[in-house]
This record gives C-alpha cells, structure tokens and sequence, in this order.
C-alpha cells in the first residue's frame, strides 16, 4: 500500500472522529500503524482496523517476503504461540513451520485479533532486520 495514500485514508478518518477518541489521538500523535489499528478495532472502527492489517501486512512482506515464524526467532512470537492452545489451528501451523501467511489466515479463521499478529510479525521483521545491521 502506498504510504501517501495511507496518510490521506488516516487524514480523511481523522476528519471524523471527535477528539477524546483513542483512535483519533493515536493518529494525532503519529501513533504505529499497530496501535491506530488496535484503537481502531477498540472503538469499532472495524473498516480502519481492516485497512490498517493490510498496510502492515504489505509493510512486512516488503522486509519478511515469504518466511516462516520460527525463522524469525522473536521473543514476542515465542510468547505469542505460548499463549494459544496446541489445539489451535494457529498454533499447529506455527509449530509446523508454515509461512507467516497461513499462520495470519488461521489467526483470522479463528477469530485472532488480525492487529496483534501483524504487530508481532512487524515487531519481529524489526528485530531482524536490526540484527543484520552492521555495528
């Protein structure tokens, strides 16, 4: 997703919600795209929280194309699987190693927020990409 067209949805969004919304002072304050949409998804706005996951997601495939949650090695999806119970379509796919694609669609199938996984995978591209950065 284009991030100038991201600037005018948030902007055209903005415009309509009352100032003591958390939604509305996440996107004053120049908030992360995870949490606008975590806002987002708490107040209702449903449509912008959609939006949101999907900007993300792009985010992510740009840095992350195609690898799986165990590559990642990240704290946060360790205590993330540790989280969910081993009946969980989500947790078999992540102990099998599936691509971060089929983990998000299973997340989604069983009503995992769509906002925590994409916060996790973006937060775990951030830690390897900060790895492969030389010192």
């Amino acid at each position: 997703m284009d991030i100038d067209n991201l600037d005018e949805i948030l902007k055209n969004f903005r415009r309509e919600l009352p100032k003591i919304s958390k939604t509305a002072q996440a996107i004053d304050r120049d908030a992360s795209l995870a949490e606008i949409s975590e806002c987002a998804e708490e107040e209702g706005l449903h449509l912008l929280a959609s939006i949101l996951f999907e900007a993300e997601q792009a985010e992510f495939e740009e840095t992350m194309p195609a690898t799986t949650f165990e590559d990642m090695g990240s704290e946060a999806l360790r205590k993330f699987r540790r989280s969910i119970p081993d009946s969980s379509k989500t947790a078999q796919a992540i102990d099998r190693g599936a691509k971060w694609e089929e983990i998000s669609q299973c997340a989604e199938e069983e009503g995992i927020r769509q906002h925590q996984i994409a916060a996790i995978m973006f937060e775990a591209g951030q830690e390897r990409l900060l790895s492969k950065k030389p010192r």
